[in-house]
């Protein structure tokens, strides 16, 4: 009779939920233990939109944001089904960036009409997260308001670091519960909604 073997474990897609919760001037969002803010700067003539990582500070974790290219200031606006790991098109970002500084990460400037994020328009930003291991891979759904604010719809990250996943994947076969202690509750806590938190099971991506 056969033996039997280790068993497999599957990938697991953590998903926020719907949020809709918006950023507005002085008012940032922030999430994940300050791993990252989405925000609205405005100053004399400067008001922009930024999604950016921050010091996690007493946090374990480290997050960083796929940039479109190596100056690191523009957010990189990936299509949805994009598969998101360690070889996606485009440049990772985290805390500091730019060598010793730090830096908001643009998503859309409403004083110049520039940026990766165009108003009135919904695209998703890659990022990933570590605990001093390897990397987790997630996505988050942003809409920037043609009245100057920026609202976070949506998020999703992989249980199992080194699995990849697709941008606006929440996966399938939801099974609805809280989770404290995943990146997932951190996002629905931060965002001032507890929330059910559904957890959905899919097959490592290849």
């Amino acid at each position: 009779m056969a033996g039997v073997g280790p068993r497999a474990v599957e990938a697991e897609i953590i998903w926020s939920g719907i949020q809709n919760a918006t950023a507005t001037v002085g008012n940032p969002l922030s999430f994940n233990g300050g791993a990252w803010d989405l925000g609205v700067e405005q100053a004399g003539p400067t008001h922009y939109a930024y999604f950016t990582p921050q010091n996690p500070g007493s946090s374990p974790n480290a997050g960083g944001v796929l940039t479109a290219t190596l100056d690191h200031l523009a957010v990189k606006n990936v299509d949805f089904d994009t598969v998101i790991n360690g070889t996606t098109g485009g440049y990772w970002n985290q805390y500091p960036t730019n060598g010793g500084s730090q830096d908001n990460l643009l998503l859309w400037n409403f004083a110049n009409s520039t940026g990766t994020f165009p108003v009135d328009t919904v695209g998703y930003a890659a990022q990933r997260i570590s605990d001093g291991g390897d990397f987790q891979y997630g996505w988050m759904q942003f809409r920037v308001n043609s009245n100057g604010t920026v609202t976070i719809i949506q998020g999703a990250y992989q249980s199992i670091p080194g699995v990849a996943i697709k941008a606006g994947d929440t996966g399938v076969s939801a099974v609805p519960e809280i989770d404290p202690a995943s990146f997932g509750s951190a996002l629905a806590l931060a965002l001032g909604s507890l929330g059910m938190i559904e957890r959905r099971r899919q097959k490592a991506i290849a």
